[in-house]
C-alpha cells in the first residue's frame, strides 16, 4: 500500500483502538480518527466498563491530539439503534441469545462507518481488533491473533471478503501487555485504561429492560415444561432466558439435581428444562452462512466466544451450515454465533449464527 494513504481509524477511547491508530501513522499513513456517537447519555454518567460513552469520546480526542491526527466525532445514533439494539431486541423475541458486539462490527463499524470513510476520502477502515489479517493474491485470510488470549477473530468471523478487503489490523502481531507499553511511548492518556467488559448500550442496567421496552411481546408469561412436556412451573417472559441456564427455574419439580433450561420455543411460548445430560448436542445447524475462505470437510469449531475449539465436520445443505462434533459439546445456543477455522487452529474459515442444537 502507498504511503500517504488515508485510513479512518475507529477510535472507541480505549487503549487498543488509540494504539492501532498510532501505529498508522508511525508507519505513514495519513490517519482520521472517528469516534462513533452510538447512543445517549449524560455527561458524567461514568461507564467504566463499556466504551463509546461521553468519557470516551474525551479519552479518543486527547489520544488523537497525543498523536497529532485530525479526530471527529459522529453521530450513529439512528443506525445503531437500527442495526444493532432493535436486532438485538428481536432475537430475543425469537428465544434467541444474540452477540451485539458482531452485529455492531458488521453494520457498524465496517458498514456504516465504512460508508461514512469513503465520503472522507479513505480507502481503508482501521480497529483496535487482536486478529491479524493478511491480503492475498487470493483473497483475505483472517487468522487468530499472536496473543491467543485476548483474540477476537472470532467477532470478524460474519463480515465478507469485500468488508476484509477494506481493513486493516494493527494489534494482531502484538501483545496486550506491549500495546500497553507503546500507549505509553506515544503519550497516550489511555495507556492505563481498564478494558470495557459490559455491551456498551446496557452497562449499569440490565438488558431485559431494553428488551421490554422495545418488544413487550417478549414479557409474556408462559410455562416451563419438561423435555416430556410436564408442566413445572411458569416464566415471566423468554426474554429472561437462554439454554444452558439454571437461575430463575423450578428448585423442586421432582427427581434429583438441577434444571436447566435446554430449548426455548417461542411460537408456544415455552421454556423447556431437563437435566445437564440434556444439554450435549452432536451438532448444530446455522444461518446466515458466511464463508471466507472454502469450505472443507473438517473443520474447527468454535460455538460461543472464547469457546475451546472443536473437532468436527462440516457441511452445506440448502444453504444452512450443519456441524457433526467429534464429542458432543454442552448448551449450544440458538442466536450466538458459530466460527468455523482451518485444523491448523489459525485462520478463520467463516461464520454463521446457531439456529439450532442437534
Amino acid at each position: 500500500m502507498a504511503k500517504r494513504e488515508r485510513v479512518v481509524a475507529a477510535m472507541s477511547g480505549g487503549v487498543d483502538s488509540a494504539v492501532a491508530a498510532a501505529l498508522l501513522v508511525e508507519a505513514g499513513y495519513e490517519v482520521i480518527g472517528v469516534t462513533m456517537r452510538l447512543y445517549e447519555q449524560r455527561r458524567g454518567e461514568r461507564r467504566a466498563k463499556s466504551c463509546c460513552g461521553v468519557d470516551d469520546f474525551d479519552d479518543a480526542r486527547r489520544s488523537a491530539a497525543a498523536i497529532g491526527i485530525k479526530h471527529y466525532v459522529v453521530d450513529f445514533k439512528e443506525a445503531f439503534r437500527r442495526e444493532v439494539v432493535d436486532r438485538f431486541a428481536d432475537e430475543y423475541v425469537q428465544g434467541r441469545t444474540p452477540n451485539p458486539c458482531v452485529l455492531c462490527n458488521n453494520h457498524l463499524k465496517l458498514g456504516t462507518l465504512w460508508r461514512y470513510a469513503k465520503q472522507l476520502g479513505g480507502s481503508k477502515v482501521a480497529t483496535g481488533h487482536y486478529a491479524r489479517l493478511r491480503q492475498g493474491a487470493d483473497g483475505p485470510h483472517l487468522l487468530r491473533a499472536v496473543d491467543l488470549g485476548k483474540d477476537q477473530s472470532y467477532a470478524l468471523a460474519q463480515l465478507d471478503r469485500a468488508q476484509l478487503a477494506s481493513l486493516i489490523l494493527p494489534l494482531g502481531d502484538h501483545e496486550k501487555s506491549h500495546t500497553r507499553e507503546l500507549a505509553a511511548r506515544f503519550g497516550m492518556p489511555v495507556h492505563d485504561k481498564p478494558e470495557s467488559q459490559d455491551i456498551c448500550f446496557v452497562e449499569g442496567g440490565d438488558y431485559r429492560d431494553i428488551v421490554r421496552e422495545l418488544r413487550p411481546q417478549a414479557q409474556v408469561p408462559g410455562a416451563i415444561v419438561s423435555s416430556g412436556g410436564e408442566r413445572l412451573g411458569d416464566h415471566d417472559g423468554v426474554l429472561s432466558y437462554t439454554v444452558g441456564q439454571r437461575r430463575r427455574l423450578p428448585a423442586n419439580a421432582g427427581g434429583d439435581g438441577p434444571w436447566y433450561v435446554t430449548r426455548i420455543d417461542p411460537a408456544t411460548n415455552t421454556v423447556v428444562v431437563g437435566r445437564e445430560d440434556e444439554l450435549a448436542a452432536s451438532g448444530l445447524e446455522a444461518d446466515a452462512v458466511n464463508l471466507i475462505r472454502t469450505l472443507p470437510k473438517r473443520v474447527l469449531a468454535m460455538p460461543r466466544y472464547r469457546a475451546q475449539l472443536a473437532p468436527a465436520e462440516a457441511a452445506l445443505i440448502d444453504g444452512r451450515l450443519r456441524l457433526r462434533f467429534d464429542q458432543p459439546l454442552r448448551a449450544i445456543t440458538p442466536g450466538q454465533l458459530v466460527v468455523i477455522y482451518a485444523e491448523d487452529g489459525q485462520e478463520v474459515l467463516g461464520g454463521a449464527t446457531i439456529a439450532r442444537a442437534l
